[in-house]
């Protein structure tokens, strides 16, 4: 078998996507090889080309650089599918397609002619991945939701604030970056069967699904108590385990996830506490817990005793061996050229501007991941693509320009 340079090179997708759970799903098969073409509506193409951040932030020009973030490397076809004529262009570009993956409601796309079975009927192999938040048949199908409402349905935000407060949300769009890389195994493993078998064939996959699976230890304690046990919110902690979260250094705030009772006692001893090892409260994870204010003003008492947070976790980390780290912003990680493991890019936009894109995350020792590009215009692809991969002419091409079903760079 030949050898690629990339391990989905000569893999082409179909990206009918918007905003971030598909987008960030096909990004991570962009770095690897693939082939993605990008189909926005026009006149303005999807939204997070135009998406709105808090002025207030000094985030003006965020959208450009969020747009370009999630969807650099991919190549861009705009077309009207809401019209009949557009939908053809669509079908006639999943026909030589490998991938189709969709985000819209479930419902909108089979509207239009373009669900799994109009797709796969001109297409037996192709492989087609829809992403929704509550999943293609469940009776909450057609409610418009997003990755706050999947937090919030799938226990997730549940689990986040102090246990008397609000729940709250992280400020990132876990659940849309679960079910990407959820979408992107799915679909690696079913070209992975198709390779074997033939056969195509339609995944659903569901935003609530992904972020509720994502529940570990929560899981465990409401199966063994029979639902006795609904496991509730920490606050700084771990619930049902000390030390297990954030606390007060001398310079911001330190996480330690002490889990064992070794790692518990290896911490009281160098803190110079052993006295607490023979505390009855403190001999366990769930006992220390429930008495964690009296430990926590210990612990933070002995973190602020260092010159500085990295002497503290070099203690932790380093001599104690105990998982530590400093809190960090996401600028202090993105400045840490030893810790960020080169995930940040660097790349000047056609205008001039710099952008700061992310890096794949595989490190794979044979077939490395290509380096972030720009992102495209809207519809700066339209004209090859539809050459290139439909076989369609100078003047059929002209011809749906003036109709107004594409649009061109």
């Amino acid at each position: 078998m030949a050898s690629c340079k990339k391990i989905f090179e000569g893999v082409r997708i179909l990206d009918v996507t918007q905003y971030l759970a598909g987008p960030v799903a096909t990004r991570l098969f962009v770095d690897l090889g693939a082939e993605v073409i990008k189909v926005e509506l026009p006149p303005s193409g999807e939204g997070s080309r135009r998406i709105r951040f808090n002025p207030e932030d000094g985030a003006k020009g965020a959208a450009p650089a969020y747009f370009s973030m999630h969807n650099r490397g991919k190549k861009c076809v705009c077309v009207d599918f809401k019209r009949p004529e557009g939908a053809a262009i669509v079908r006639d570009l999943a026909r030589h397609a490998d991938v189709m993956i969709e985000n819209y409601t479930p419902g909108v796309l089979k509207r239009y002619g373009l669900g799994y079975q109009e797709i796969s009927a001109i297409n037996p192999g192709i492989v087609m991945c829809s992403i929704s938040t509550y999943g293609q048949d469940s009776p909450y199908a057609e409610r418009i939701g997003n990755d706050l409402v999947a937090l919030a349905a799938g226990g997730f935000l549940h689990m986040i604030g102090e246990p008397d407060g609000h729940p709250v949300y992280p400020a990132s769009a876990v659940a849309d970056h679960l079910t990407a890389v959820n979408a992107f195994g799915a679909i690696s493993a079913a070209l992975f069967h198709r390779a074997r078998s033939g056969e195509g064939q339609h995944i659903d996959l569901a935003l609530v699904d992904c972020t509720f699976n994502s529940h570990d230890w929560q899981l465990a304690v409401l199966g063994a108590t029979n639902g006795e046990i609904d496991p509730q919110r920490g606050g700084t902690q771990r619930t049902g385990a000390f030390p297990y979260g954030v606390f007060k250094s001398k310079e911001g705030y330190i996480g330690i996830g002490v889990f064992t009772e070794p790692q518990w006692e290896v911490l009281a001893r160098r803190m110079g506490r052993a006295d607490l090892l023979d505390v009855p409260e403190f001999q366990s994870a769930g006992g220390r817990f429930q008495n964690q204010e009296a430990l926590k003003q210990i612990i933070e008492e002995w973190l602020a005793t260092f010159a500085s947070d990295d002497d503290a976790v070099r203690v932790l980390a380093d001599e104690l061996r105990l998982p530590a780290a400093r809190v960090l912003s996401v600028g202090q990680f993105a400045s840490d050229p030893v810790l960020s493991r080169r995930m940040v890019a660097r790349v000047k936009t056609r205008e001039g501007r710099d952008l700061m894109l992310l890096k794949s995350p595989h490190k794979f020792s044979k077939t490395p991941p290509s380096e972030p590009g720009h992102g495209a215009r809207l519809g700066e692809h339209t004209r090859e693509i539809l050459g290139a991969v439909c076989g369609y002419g100078a003047d059929r091409i002209d011809s749906l320009r003036q109709a107004g079903l594409i649009v061109e760079a």
